[in-house]
C-alpha cells in the first residue's frame, strides 16, 4: 500500500484518500517555500528589522560534522559538546587525542570564538566506567561539573588539552551544570593548576576564559553570586527543571516550553546581569533553533543564540521578521 509520511510533524497515513493528498501537495509547497527562504539567509549576517545584529553560532558534536559545512554561515560554535570523545563502552581519551580533536574544530572556525563544554556525562548521557549507575534520577544527579570534581584526574586531562588547544584559535571554556558558586571556583581552581603545570614544564598553552551554563535555576535565580567570564543558557535542561517536567518522556511534551514565563524570566534576569556588569551571554539550548520561539528570546534580551547547522537559515529569518505569518 502507498504510504505518506510528514517526517517534520511526526504522522504517518496508510492509503490516503484524495483530501489527504491534496493537503500533503499543499504542505510539500510549504516547505519548499521555507526551504528557499532558509537557503537565501543562510550566509547573510543576522540581523533584527531595526538592523540591531545578532550573533547566530552553531552547536557542534565534534570535527567531523563540522567539515561539510562552510564557516561563513555563523559567527561561530556556540557549544561544542565534548561527550563524542567519550564514547560509551570505549577508552576513556587521553589527552592528545583530544588535543587533536579540539584543535581541529579550532582551525575549522578560523578566528571565530569557539565554546567548548566540559565533558557532561550524567543524566541522559551515561558513559560506562565513569557516571553512576545506581542513582534514583540522574537527571539530577552526579553530572555535568558534579562528576568532573569527583573525577579531578579526568577532568584535568581534558582542561590540559583544551589550553594546548587554545593556541589554535578562539577557545573559551564553559562548566556545565553549575549550582552553587563552588562549583565555578572549584573548576577555576582546576584550571589555574593545570595551567601553572604547564608553564612550569614549558609546554606551548593559553588559558581560555572560564564560563558557565546557567541551566539549573539556582544559578538563573541569583546569577550576581556567579563571577564566571561569561554566561550560556541551556534551555534544554533549564526549561525541564523549572517546569519540573523530563524531557525525555514525551507525555509531558507540552512542558517542555522554553517561551514559558516562568522560564523567560529567568533568561532576562540572566541577560540582564551580563548587559550590568560587561559579560557576554548566549543560549544554546533547543529554543534557539525554533524559529517560534526566537522571538520570545530576542525581546528578553539575547542577541547571541547558538543553533543546530540545520536552523541557521530559518533563524536568521525569524531574526530579520521575514517568516510568513
Amino acid at each position: 500500500q502507498e504510504a505518506m509520511v510528514d517526517g517534520e510533524r511526526g504522522i504517518l497515513v496508510v492509503a490516503p484518500e484524495a483530501a489527504t493528498r491534496a493537503a500533503a501537495a499543499e504542505r510539500g509547497a510549504e516547505i519548499e517555500q521555507r526551504r528557499k527562504l532558509a537557503e537565501s539567509f543562510r550566509l547573510k549576517p543576522a540581523t533584527m528589522p531595526n538592523g540591531e545584529p545578532v550573533a547566530v553560532m552553531i552547536n557542534a558534536a565534534g570535527p567531523d560534522e563540522l567539515q561539510t559545512l562552510d564557516p561563513a554561515m555563523c559567527d561561530g560554535i556556540g557549544l561544542v559538546r565534548s561527550e563524542f570523545l567519550f564514547h560509551d563502552g570505549a577508552r576513556l581519551p587521553d589527552e592528545e587525542k583530544q588535543y587533536q580533536a579540539y584543535r581541529r574544530v579550532l582551525e575549522w572556525a578560523g578566528q571565530r570564538p569557539v565554546t567548548i563544554r566540559t565533558l557532561d556525562a550524567g543524566g541522559d548521557k551515561p558513559v560506562a566506567g565513569l557516571t553512576l549507575d545506581d542513582e534514583g534520577n540522574p537527571f539530577l544527579g552526579t553530572r555535568g561539573i558534579r562528576l568532573s570534581l569527583l573525577k579531578p584526574d579526568i577532568f584535568r586531562v581534558q582542561l590540559r588539552a583544551l589550553c594546548r588547544a587554545a593556541l589554535h584559535g578562539s577557545l573559551k571554556i564553559m562548566l556545565p551544570m553549575v549550582a552553587v558558586p563552588s562549583d565555578l571556583a572549584r573548576g577555576r581552581e582546576h584550571l589555574d593548576a593545570v595551567v601553572a603545570e604547564l608553564q612550569a614544564a614549558k609546554i606551548p598553552h593559553r588559558r581560555p576564559p572560564l564560563g558557565i551554563m546557567v541551566e539549573v535555576p539556582a544559578a538563573a535565580i541569583a546569577i550576581d553570586r556567579f563571577d564566571a567570564d561569561f554566561y550560556s543558557i541551556g534551555s534544554n535542561d533549564l526549561t525541564q527543571y523549572v517546569m519540573a517536567a523530563a524531557r525525555d518522556i514525551a507525555t509531558l511534551a507540552d512542558y517542555a516550553d522554553a517561551a514559558d514565563p516562568a522560564v523567560l524570566s529567568l533568561i532576562a534576569r540572566t541577560v540582564e546581569h551580563g548587559r550590568k556588569t560587561g559579560r557576554d551571554v548566549s543560549l544554546c539550548g533547543d529554543a534557539a533553533s525554533d524559529p517560534a520561539i526566537v522571538p520570545h528570546l530576542l525581546k528578553a534580551g539575547l542577541r547571541t543564540l547558538s543553533v543546530s547547522s540545520a536552523s541557521v537559515g530559518l533563524v536568521k529569518a525569524a531574526i530579520a521578521g521575514a517568516l510568513p505569518e
